[in-house]
């Protein structure tokens, strides 16, 4: 068997330089993102980190990429210097690749290694899916090397699971859900006529006005009133249109549309790539609110990926809301992974934030001890799924082990 030979990718260029064995090593990974392919990995790093040091570590055996993670610099509170993934609010374009016949130890040791020689004192990892192979993995690599580290869940994500036929799943949903569907779906076509268009092919010059056409829909959304439109957001407009003209180049774009009496009122935005379609940005007309264009799209899309064979799993990306716990069959975590680089600076970094995590842990859980004593009426109401953020001492809950202590 071939050594293995790691090395420091210091730019996007040298990302695009290694693309082939980056897309194969992706092809052969569990990881379905058709963003954290290395074009668009390039792509993330010029447009959100142009003046960041850049380290892609990618680990080799012979000519076959056997490992990759790629990282860029920022700065936690504005100050103190970390590596994370190439992910944030806006494009999700980082993830760690390794093939599943490639988990033995050695090759994990070795990435491990080389994160020891990076000039950060710690990773801060604010998007890790914990539930993947590769991760536990790495991190088992991270304890038998002394590297503290901390594993908290931040939120969990739906999925479809997509099997056999629409009908039953849809039946399998609750009475409730079931019931306000048939209701907004009766009040929208009461008042004209509806569609769904759902485009899954696009020729290089219509992807423009696709993608702004969609994005025009967010602008009369609930989001406007919060400043988070993507086309008020300067600069964004170009990173979407040039990362979803490499998506239609390699036929993994999708873009969803409802339309009521031929006009659009709400959009879906997503990806398919390994049998997976990803559910990336979705917005509807909020003057549409009381019909919930949103729902019905989801569920004309949903029922659409049944009938396509190319579709195993629909994964909605963003934290579990309850209405996206209502279509789901399964969920997974994510999680942030902070993590000791091995000097000592770093093992003061981890042990305060594992400290301040459990400080945080104790006064959330005395608030919650205090608004179950005071009543159903104690507390509001939200749309989200509670995050079960689990303390320093329980890390073990999550599907990462627990790092030495510092």
């Amino acid at each position: 068997m071939c050594p293995l030979r790691v090395e420091t990718l210091r730019s996007a260029g040298e990302i695009r330089q290694c693309a082939p064995a980056w897309d194969r090593l992706w092809e052969r990974s569990e990881v379905t993102l058709p963003t954290v392919r290395a074009e668009l990995v390039a792509q993330w790093i010029e447009h959100f980190a142009p003046q960041c040091p850049v380290y892609a570590v990618v680990v080799w055996r012979g000519d076959t990429l056997v490992a990759a993670l790629p990282l860029v610099q920022r700065r936690i509170a504005g100050v103190v210097r970390a590596g994370d993934l190439p992910s944030n609010f806006w494009a999700p374009n980082g993830e760690l690749l390794v093939a599943p016949d490639d988990f033995a130890a050695e090759v994990m040791t070795a990435l491990a290694a080389r994160l020891t020689r990076l000039p950060w004192p710690w990773l801060w990892l604010d998007l890790v899916p914990a539930a993947s192979s590769a991760w536990p993995a790495l991190t088992s690599a991270f304890a038998s090397a002394g590297m503290p580290f901390v594993a908290v869940q931040r939120y969990e994500i739906g999925q479809v699971d997509i099997r056999d036929q629409f009908e039953p799943y849809l039946n399998s949903r609750s009475k409730n859900l079931r019931r306000s569907l048939h209701r907004d779906l009766k009040r929208l076509e009461q008042a004209g006529p509806l569609a769904m268009r759902w485009q899954t092919a696009f020729a290089p010059h219509e992807v423009e006005a696709a993608l702004h056409a969609a994005l025009r829909i967010e602008q009369r959304s609930w989001k406007a009133t919060r400043g988070q439109p993507v086309l008020d957001q300067p600069g964004l407009f170009d990173f979407y249109l040039r990362q979803c003209r490499q998506l239609a180049a390699w036929g993994c774009l999708r873009i969803a549309t409802l339309l009521h009496a031929g006009q659009p009122i709400a959009f879906e935005l997503g990806w398919v790539a390994k049998g997976t379609y990803h559910s990336f940005k979705a917005g509807f007309d909020e003057q549409y609110r009381r019909a919930a264009p949103g729902q019905v799209l989801r569920w004309k899309l949903i029922e659409q990926c049944f009938r396509q064979r190319d579709v195993k799993c629909v994964d909605f990306m963003g934290p579990l809301t309850q209405a996206l716990a209502a279509w789901s069959t399964r969920t997974y975590p994510v999680c942030r992974l902070v993590v000791s680089t091995g000097g000592l600076g770093g093992r003061v970094l981890v042990a305060a934030y594992r400290a301040a995590r459990s400080m945080r842990t104790r006064w959330r859980d005395r608030k919650l001890a205090a608004q179950t004593a005071a009543g159903p009426h104690g507390s509001k109401q939200s749309g989200k799924i509670p995050c079960r953020v689990t303390s320093p001492e329980g890390c073990s809950a999550l599907p990462l082990p627990v790092g030495p202590e510092p």
